[in-house]
């Protein structure tokens, strides 16, 4: 973890579970930004007396541990690459500061809109043990999925409450090849998302990117991490993106 980004996130106001539920955001838009992670300290100078930090057990830090699964022919990795629209995502989640585990099931519409299905499920299960769910949720079974990558991030959320917005944090990303175990390292990067009610106009976390010349641009952990850690994998429409992380690499 950054020296630097500790002791600023140290003068953050702490905010529990319960307060930051207040910010509901039921019509919200969300906008993703991946810039060099050596920024990142100076940004949270500029928005520290704008937001309050989530602390779950008194730990701003939260470590996320995600199984992405696919099928043998990727389906589902393919579909984003191809650009394809009403399009899945399959995973486990294990949330590492309380143990919590859920099978998480994401589809975005052909409309730009997200919807996400969970349930409490270990990860020591077998998936068919979660079919119902699966078919349910999705036009995929239990049996026809495979282990693809493994995505590990440490996140922080940030709230400003009385504008009714969250911005989520992710740093020192790993992704790691579920066949082979070679891992790629990713930590050179932040990626910051942005979730704002629709009819908010005033963002300080917007402002601040801007002043730093960070701007929106999309990424999906999963489709890029997968891109990189397989060799024999199409990744046409991923290469100007991978070909950026790399160049913020350089850019240290």
């Amino acid at each position: 973890m950054d020296s630097k980004v500790v002791d600023i996130i140290s003068s953050f106001k702490p905010i529990s579970l319960e307060e930051m539920d207040s910010v509901k955001l039921l019509n919200r838009t969300d906008t993703k930004y991946v810039f060099e992670a050596s920024k990142l300290p100076a940004i949270l100078q500029d928005i520290k007396q704008s937001y309050a930090v989530l602390h779950i057990q008194n730990n701003p830090y939260q470590d996320y541990k995600t199984i992405y699964f696919d099928t043998f022919d990727d389906d589902m990795y393919l579909s984003h690459q191809n650009g394809k629209l009403n399009r899945y995502k399959i995973r486990h989640r294990t949330y590492l500061s309380t143990n919590a585990e859920y099978l998480e099931i994401k589809f975005k519409t052909n409309k730009g809109r997200t919807f996400k299905k969970r349930m409490q499920f270990p990860i020591s299960k077998s998936l068919i043990e979660a079919n119902e769910f699966i078919q349910k949720h999705s036009p995929y079974s239990g049996e026809q999925l495979r282990y693809k990558s493994l995505v590990e991030y440490t996140r922080l959320t940030l709230v400003d409450l009385v504008r009714g917005e969250r911005a989520t944090v992710d740093i020192n990303l790993q992704v790691t090849n579920c066949e082979n175990n070679e891992r790629v390292d990713f930590s050179h990067i932040c990626i910051i998302e942005l979730k704002r009610d629709k009819s908010s106009n005033n963002s300080a976390m917007q402002s601040t990117l801007r002043k730093h010349r960070v701007f929106q641009r999309g990424m999906s952990k999963y489709t890029i991490g997968t891109a990189a850690i397989y060799n024999d994998i199409k990744k046409n429409r991923l290469k100007k993106k991978l070909r950026f992380l790399e160049k913020l690499k350089v850019t240290l």
